[in-house]
């Protein structure tokens, strides 16, 4: 191994460490739905992108987003094994494709959550994190 590869590997491990929220990229999709407050329409979509402060939904169009950075949503999302939580998210951000690179799509940011769901989300999180770190995303 280089000098570089090991600097390489101290930065990306400090840059985890260092980063407050650990996102997650899982090989299976979660199901999420999502509406606004009250609302009777429903959307379901999913995600792989995921941290215990919100998740990413991939968009090939953010534009077409049925919501927008003031709507308070309400939002299911499926952990698996029967599991379920509930909380209000609010559109962090939307992220447009660069010339055919990159990921496009918007990001919901927890607003909130009951201390049962925060702690179920938290422990997904935790357990679905591959101890050598290579489903993080820095």
């Amino acid at each position: 191994m280089s000098l570089v590869d090991l600097v390489g590997d101290k930065m990306s491990a400090n840059l985890r460490e260092n980063r407050k929220v650990q996102r997650i990229l899982l090989e299976e999709p979660l199901r999420v739905v999502l509406c606004s407050i009250g609302a009777e329409v429903k959307y379901e979509l999913t995600t792989r992108n995921v941290s215990n402060t919100g998740f990413f939904l991939e968009f090939e169009s953010p534009g077409r987003f049925p919501f927008n950075q003031s709507s308070i949503m309400e939002v299911w999302m499926d952990l698996g094994d029967s599991k379920s939580i509930f909380f209000n998210g609010k559109m962090a951000r939307v992220v447009h494709r660069q010339k055919e690179q990159g990921e496009a799509g918007i990001a919901i940011r927890i607003v909130q959550i009951d201390k049962e769901n925060e702690d179920l989300l938290l422990k997904f999180v935790t357990e679905n994190t591959d101890p050598s770190g290579s489903n993080v995303v820095a």
